[in-house]
């Protein structure tokens, strides 16, 4: 499997799954409300879709650090190395609250709890320094494209500056601040997550060639 390959069916999942959890996240709210936190089962359904979009989404930044050029790669690792920490933290999070966390009788993830706070850490801390970072990694290519990932830029640095916008709530003690970062990683989120699916479709097909795979054409070439 190529990188566009795995960036391409890891932007679709984080999609399809981003989509999922906005569902389940919009029942939750309508029948809790915000002065109540959200409950089983939907809640659980909840932290499963978390932790089935956290390994896809540690792909798609994978797939971004292995096909930007030499000189935009170390703005890539280092998006990637922030999304392994997120994934690692909102996995170990969630794993821990659908075992020992329901074992214990615990209400789930409110505030104020270590938990909670390991768990914003992640989406608003981790996983906007990430999309801020993937941001930074992408380049223009040809003209032809150079509209779209600017837009793709454009995007993704809004996703990320909402996920730290949202790290405001539990700073201030106003928890309802936080709704910034969910709208970043609930609403915004599948859809960059979409675009990317699509910059990987069109550089796989040859509209802007990945430099990974011009590399691997050179070598090719030369053997």
């Amino acid at each position: 499997m190529t990188p566009a390959q795995l960036g391409a069916r890891a932007g679709h999942a984080v999609a399809g799954v981003g989509v999922a959890y906005a569902v389940v996240l919009a029942a939750g709210m309508a029948q809790s409300g915000f002065a109540e936190p959200i409950g089983d089962p939907l809640l659980a359904i909840m932290e499963v879709l978390t932790i089935l979009s956290a390994v896809p989404l540690l792909a798609l930044f994978a797939a971004v650090q292995a096909t930007v050029p030499p000189d935009r790669r170390l703005w890539a690792t280092l998006a990637l190395f922030f999304a392994a920490m997120f994934c690692c933290a909102t996995t170990g999070v969630h794993i821990v609250e659908l075992t020992a966390g329901r074992a214990m009788a615990r209400p789930g993830l409110v505030w104020p709890s270590l938990p909670y706070a390991v768990e914003l850490f992640a989406w608003d801390f981790l996983l906007g320094l990430a999309l801020l970072l993937a941001a930074q990694a992408l380049q223009d290519t040809s003209r032809e494209h150079r509209l779209r990932e600017r837009r793709l830029r454009s995007w993704l640095r809004a996703t990320g500056a909402l996920c730290l916008f949202g790290l405001l709530g539990p700073l201030t003690g106003y928890m309802r601040i936080q709704l910034i970062g969910v709208i970043g990683y609930a609403v915004l989120l599948p859809v960059v997550a979409w675009m990317l699916t699509g910059w990987f479709r069109r550089s796989a097909s040859g509209g802007a060639p990945l430099h990974c795979d011009v590399e691997a054409q050179r070598l090719r070439e030369a053997v």
